[in-house]
């Protein structure tokens, strides 16, 4: 009786992850895709006005901060070397 008990138990539990698969996860996968969406949404928007308004086709060119001097000062000293044959 018990084996009989066990393999009814393993049908009944593949066909309800069966169903919860095919049914439920696509529902709660597409509400949490849509809140994502339309969270970028409102965040794109806020960085928008942020920004202020700007004319399409309008570039702005920010210029590089002065920091390769630095870093290059950090490296030590370039040691040019050549090869000795014997």
């Amino acid at each position: 009786m018990g084996f009989i008990r066990t393999i009814l138990f393993i049908v009944v539990v593949y066909y309800l992850l069966k169903v919860v698969i095919r049914y439920i996860l696509p529902l709660l996968f597409g509400n949490y895709m849509n809140r994502r969406m339309s969270d970028f949404s409102n965040q794109y928007n806020r960085q928008q006005q942020s920004t202020g308004k700007k004319k399409e086709g309008e570039v702005t060119v920010d210029a590089p901060s002065n920091r390769t001097s630095a870093k290059n000062k950090d490296r030590g000293e370039y040691v040019d070397y050549e090869e000795i044959k014997d």
